[in-house]
C-alpha cells in the first residue's frame, strides 16, 4: 500500500492511498466465490455457477460492495501509516473504478489537530458568584408553585388583562395588509408575561378586554430561527376570545398538604426550597469558574480550528434540540424553525466549544490525563438507563462519544482545582490551599 499526503491547510490533509493488484485481485475473488454459494441461477446447480456469468450479471453490485471494503478495511492502516490523527472521521472525497489485475486508488480529507503551544494554565485567577440564598428567592419559588396550582376561572365582564392573566385568542401576521401564508391561527394559548409567544405582543395586550383587537407592530431580527418572519416588520392581529384569571391558594400548611410531597408544614418547604436554591447556585457558581478558565484559555491561544470538527458539533447542537423537540410532539417545521438559520446561529458556540475542547485534550495529554474503564462505564449505563431500549442499541457510540467529553471534564476540575479564586471581598484563595488548611 502506497500512501502520501497534501497539505490543504494546517487543519486539513488529503491521503492519497494506491493498493496494489493482487490486494484488488483477491478480494474481488473473495466475493464472487461468497456470490456464488449465495445465488441461484438457471441451469446450474447453486455453488456451481461459472465466474464469468456471475461477472457479467453482477459485476456492478460486485465492485460497489468490494470497494466499499477496501476504504473501510485499509483506511485505518493508511492513517496510522500517515502519522495524521484525524479530529472527525475522514471523508472519502473520491476513488478510482475497480479493475481486476490493476491497482486502486482512493482519496480521503482528513481533519488535523491543529498545532499551538499551551499557554499557562496553573494559577488562573477567576472570581467567585454569591452562592447566598436570600428570602426573596425562596418566596419567589413560592410563588412559583402557587402559579403552578392556582385555579383558572373566567375573568368578569371588563376585566383588563394584566400579567399572569391566561387568553385564548386567534393571530394574524400581516405583511403590507395581508396575511402572511400559513401564520395565523384561531385559538392560542398565552400565558401574559411569560414571553412564551412574543413578549412584544403580550405586553401590548395589557390593559385590553376580552371581545377586542388589538395590532401590535413588531420586527424581527434578520437572525430569526423563522425564516418567514427574519428581518421583516410584521403586524399581530391579536382577538381576545376567551380570558381567565388565576385564583391563587395561600400559601399555609394547608398548601403544603395539597402539594402530596411529604413536607409537614410551610416552613419545612421553605428550607426545602432553600437547600435545593443553595444546591443549584453551587452548581451555577462552578460552571462560571470554568466559564472563566475556558475564556482565558480560549483568549490566550490563536489557531485554526478544523471545518469539518465545528459542523460536527453544530450537528450534535441540531440533533439535541431535535429531540428535545420531538419530545414535545413537534419538528423543526411545526416550531418554525428554519434548520439552516439556526445552524448559522449555532455557528459561533460550535466555534468556541470545538477551541475548547482541542485545547483541553492537549493539556490533557501533557498532565497524562485519562478515563479509566469503570467510570467510562458507570456514565455509559447512566446514559443508556436514561435513553432505553434506544439505548442499548447506542452502547457501543456513546461509549466512543463519551471518551473526549469525561476527559475535558477531568482536565478542567484539575484546572479549577489549580485556580486562584477571588471571593467578592478581593481576597484570593486557591483551592489547592483551602483543602490544605481544611485537611
Amino acid at each position: 500500500m502506497k500512501v502520501s499526503v497534501e497539505d490543504l491547510s494546517s487543519v486539513q490533509k488529503r491521503l492519497e492511498v494506491e493498493l496494489p493488484p493482487e490486494t484488488v485481485a483477491k478480494e474481488l475473488n473473495r466475493a464472487y466465490s461468497r456470490l456464488r454459494k449465495e445465488v441461484k441461477l438457471k441451469g446450474f446447480r447453486k455453488g456451481h455457477a461459472p465466474k464469468e456469468l456471475l461477472k457479467r450479471l453482477f459485476r456492478d453490485q460486485v465492485e460497489e460492495e468490494v470497494t466499499e471494503r477496501l476504504i473501510s478495511e485499509t483506511l485505518p492502516q493508511a492513517i496510522s501509516q500517515s502519522k495524521l490523527v484525524p479530529v472527525v472521521r475522514p471523508q472519502v472525497s473520491s476513488y478510482e473504478s475497480l479493475r481486476e489485475n490493476e491497482s486502486f486508488s482512493y482519496s480521503v480529507i482528513v481533519d488535523v489537530r491543529p498545532e499551538f503551544d499551551l499557554p499557562d494554565y496553573e494559577g488562573l485567577e477567576v472570581e467567585a458568584m454569591d452562592t447566598e440564598v436570600s428570602e426573596e428567592e425562596v418566596e419567589n419559588q413560592l410563588q412559583a408553585l402557587q402559579y403552578t396550582f392556582a385555579n383558572f376561572k373566567e375573568a368578569p365582564e371588563g376585566h383588563k388583562l394584566e400579567k399572569g392573566n391566561v387568553v385564548i385568542v386567534s393571530v394574524d401576521i400581516l405583511e403590507d395588509g395581508e396575511p402572511l401564508p400559513g401564520m395565523s391561527t384561531d385559538s392560542l394559548y398565552i400565558d401574559l408575561g411569560t414571553g412564551e409567544f412574543n413578549l412584544t405582543v403580550e405586553e401590548a395586550l395589557f390593559g385590553h378586554q376580552k371581545g377586542e383587537t388589538v395590532e401590535v407592530e413588531v420586527t424581527h431580527p434578520e437572525d430569526a430561527l423563522n425564516e418567514a418572519l427574519a428581518g421583516k416588520t410584521v403586524v399581530y392581529r391579536v382577538q381576545i376570545k376567551e380570558v381567565y384569571v388565576r385564583e391563587l391558594p395561600p400559601l399555609d400548611d394547608s398548601f403544603v398538604e395539597r402539594l402530596q410531597a411529604g413536607f409537614k408544614d410551610l416552613e419545612e418547604l421553605k428550607e426545602r426550597i432553600r437547600q435545593r436554591l443553595k444546591k443549584e447556585k453551587e452548581r451555577r457558581a462552578e460552571e462560571y469558574l470554568k466559564e472563566q478558565i475556558l475564556e482565558q484559555l480560549r483568549a490566550k491561544v490563536d489557531f485554526e480550528v478544523p471545518e469539518r470538527f465545528v459542523e460536527y458539533k453544530i450537528e450534535q447542537m441540531v440533533e439535541q434540540m431535535a429531540q428535545n423537540l420531538q419530545e414535545q410532539g413537534q419538528s423543526f417545521e411545526e416550531a418554525g424553525i428554519s434548520v439552516e438559520r439556526l445552524r448559522q446561529r449555532l455557528r459561533p458556540l460550535a466555534e468556541q466549544q470545538a477551541k475548547e475542547e482541542l485545547i483541553l485534550e492537549k493539556i490533557a495529554e501533557k498532565e497524562n490525563i485519562g478515563v479509566d474503564g469503570p467510570e467510562l462505564e458507570a456514565r455509559v449505563e447512566q446514559m443508556v438507563r436514561a435513553l432505553g431500549a434506544r439505548g442499548e442499541e447506542l452502547r457501543g457510540v456513546l461509549a466512543t462519544s463519551l471518551v473526549p467529553k469525561l476527559i475535558a471534564e477531568k482536565t478542567l476540575r484539575i484546572l479549577l482545582e489549580k485556580a486562584k479564586i477571588k471571593q467578592k471581598d478581593d481576597t484570593e484563595t486557591s483551592k489547592d490551599q483551602t483543602q490544605t488548611q481544611e485537611g
